[in-house]
């Protein structure tokens, strides 16, 4: 078993410690926003405000406020820091992030643009955190859209992270990022995350924040599954973060994470009609994992402090080796819906992890589900260019309302489909033989056993998500699960580096169904 640097990264309760509505005669937002600590001890925030309802592209000032304690309060609201100026080409203000070095504070901030695809990032700088000095020209442009500037130091160089999009018009959503030497020139645009999802205004790779933890770094970026949901992704690399390494969220809006002077890790939130900001204490949970290796893929299995498949990497001849699955959505894995349709009930660490002495045979056994009186034994079998997992659920009392019981795969790919549609979405009665996930030039097949699971009720495909699950038990309404042992399903997964291969996914099937479990 290996254990690292990584943590999986949760919150406590968040709770408001600044309203900008208090003493107002209507109410106002805060939404992207930035603290820091002055010379005297003094907390400071600054961040986009504007009066209800959302105005995006009228959030023309800085909120300012300062407090005594970043948690405790009280927090007063001051006058606005900035106030967009024309002359400077500034056609709103944008997500501030502030620094100190060598005396001087660094605002970064996104002062707007006519031109959507070439969205301004300027610098406005301060030694009492009070008085702006404003540098002349911008320090780049981009777009669609580039903002939320967040700047680190790593090695001999500063990096600026932001959003924007694969191309300034538009394209995939991604993290960009660029080095100086000096805070105040900054290189060329590259790219640190690239996430599957596209388009232009918006996405999920708003608000990049990026923290060096124990040798490691950890992305914080959002919204993910609704408006305040901030996905976290480690990466040993401060310069390369892959969707498959998901290792934690937290219910917040345009988080920023800060640490206070005693050391206590906190998380923000804030946005629109939040009603002010908001912070959490942050969780850093130890993570646990297998890799295995073998000659058509690499596979990393988490145990702890939850159950996953994160990561297969295919190894097709002559090519580098490419991640196929993504964890931003549901992950790869077993889920429970109880009173309802969706994600109730995630998989958490497995009380007894048993691998064979040869590597081919891992066992996760007592794996509880949410708060239900059930839990999962998963094994995997890993053979030279596939990978099976066999599902049994285990359910200690009567449950009146399971709605889902479901394995789930979720992929970097746009197309999902099986070997009657390789185009699905939707919803689709029973389970077939195979279902694919893929692009122009790779097929990621998961293939079923037949009559291995209790029931094949249905399977659902999310091409935007690149997901399928493959639902033992799908019912609207839900249905009573008396207590006993539930055969769960078996699936094989490999890959090919053909598009849509229905002649692989095939061979994988038939291979599955003749083999002796």
């Amino acid at each position: 078993m290996n254990c690292s640097n990584e943590y999986e990264v949760t919150s406590d309760p968040f709770f408001r410690i600044y309203d900008p509505s208090a003493g107002e005669s209507e109410p106002w937002y805060i939404n992207d926003h930035a603290f820091i600590r002055g010379p005297d001890g003094t907390w400071h925030l600054f961040g986009i405000t504007h009066t209800e309802p959302a105005a995006p592209l009228d959030e023309k000032s800085f909120a300012h406020a300062t407090s005594p304690s970043l948690a405790d309060g009280p927090w007063q609201k001051q006058p606005p820091a900035l106030v967009a100026d024309p002359a400077y080409g500034e056609t709103l203000l944008w997500a501030p992030y502030i620094l100190l070095h060598e005396g001087t504070y660094y605002m970064f901030y996104c002062a707007g643009s006519e031109d959507h695809a070439r969205y301004r990032i300027r610098l406005a700088t301060s030694t009492d955190l009070w008085t702006w000095t404003r540098a002349p020209e911008p320090l780049f442009e981009d777009g669609f859209d580039a903002r939320d500037p967040m700047v680190i130091r790593v090695g001999d160089r500063w990096v600026m992270y932001y959003t924007a999009t694969l191309e300034p018009s538009g394209g995939a959503h991604v993290v960009a990022y660029r080095t100086s030497k000096d805070l105040h020139h900054f290189g060329e645009r590259r790219i640190a995350f690239r996430d599957p999802s596209s388009g232009t205004f918006g996405g999920p790779t708003e608000s990049p924040f990026v923290v060096a933890r124990d040798g490691g770094y950890y992305l914080f970026i959002g919204p993910r599954d609704a408006y305040s949901s901030t996905a976290v992704y480690f990466s040993d690399d401060p310069f390369h973060f892959e969707p498959s390494q998901r290792v934690g969220a937290i219910a917040s809006h345009a988080a920023e994470v800060v640490q206070d002077a005693d050391g206590t890790w906190y998380a923000s939130a804030a946005g629109w009609g939040q009603g002010g900001v908001y912070l959490a204490r942050l969780r850093w949970e130890p993570v646990k994992y297998v890799t295995v290796n073998r000659p058509a893929y690499r596979a990393i299995v988490q145990v702890a402090p939850r159950a996953a498949l994160r990561s297969f990497v295919a190894k097709f001849p002559g090519a580098e080796p490419r991640e196929l699955l993504a964890s931003s959505f549901r992950a790869t894995g077993p889920y429970l819906s109880v009173g309802a349709f969706g994600v109730t009930d995630r998989p958490g660490a497995p009380v007894q992890v048993e691998a064979s002495a040869d590597g081919a045979r891992l066992a996760l056994k007592g794996i509880p589900m949410g708060n239900e009186p059930v839990t999962l034994d998963w094994t995997f079998t890993f053979g030279e260019e596939h990978i099976d997992q066999a599902f049994t659920w285990h359910v200690a009392g009567e449950m009146t309302s399971v709605w889902e019981s479901a394995a789930g795969l979720e992929t970097i790919f746009p197309w999902v489909g099986d070997a009657e549609n390789l185009r699905r979405e939707g919803d689709v009665a029973g389970f077939g033989p195979w279902s694919l996930a893929g692009d122009e030039g790779t097929s990621l097949v998961l293939a079923y056993r037949t009559g291995s699971a209790w029931r094949e009720d249905n399977r659902w495909f999310s091409p935007a998500q690149g997901y399928i699950a493959w639902q033992p038990l799908w019912k609207n309404g839900g249905v009573p699960l008396r207590a006993g042992t539930y055969p769960g399903g078996l699936f094989r997964m490999a890959a090919s580096a053909r598009g849509s291969d229905r002649g692989f996914a095939d061979r994988i099937a038939a291979d599955l169904n003749g083999a002796v479990v």
